[in-house]
């Protein structure tokens, strides 16, 4: 899989995990690339995810990519670029 396939799956994920289809179809589509902040409190006017929506990100890529995401490398999983980097690092045993 290269990496836009697994950037595109991610986002794919994201959205129907946490049932964001009516968000992302309000966004203007520069607010939907894959180094777009995921947080509001990165990018208020953009996905706005919070710190629940944090914690099922971290259950999500566990369960999907059979990954652990330790507490201190949260702070990497900020964009659905980052994540599908941090992904493929993990997966490799480079995390």
């Amino acid at each position: 899989m290269n990496d836009h396939s697994l950037e595109q799956e991610i986002f794919d994920a994201i959205v129907e995990r946490m049932e964001l289809a009516e968000v992302i179809a309000e966004l203007p589509p520069e607010k939907l690339a894959f180094d777009t902040p995921l947080f509001e409190s990165m990018d208020p006017d953009g996905i706005a995810l919070d710190s629940v929506d944090s914690l099922e990100l971290v259950v999500l890529l566990q369960e999907k990519y059979g990954i652990e995401v330790e507490d201190e490398e949260m702070s990497r999983l900020v964009s659905v670029e980052k994540i599908a980097a941090f992904v493929t690092e993990k997966k490799a045993g480079g995390v």
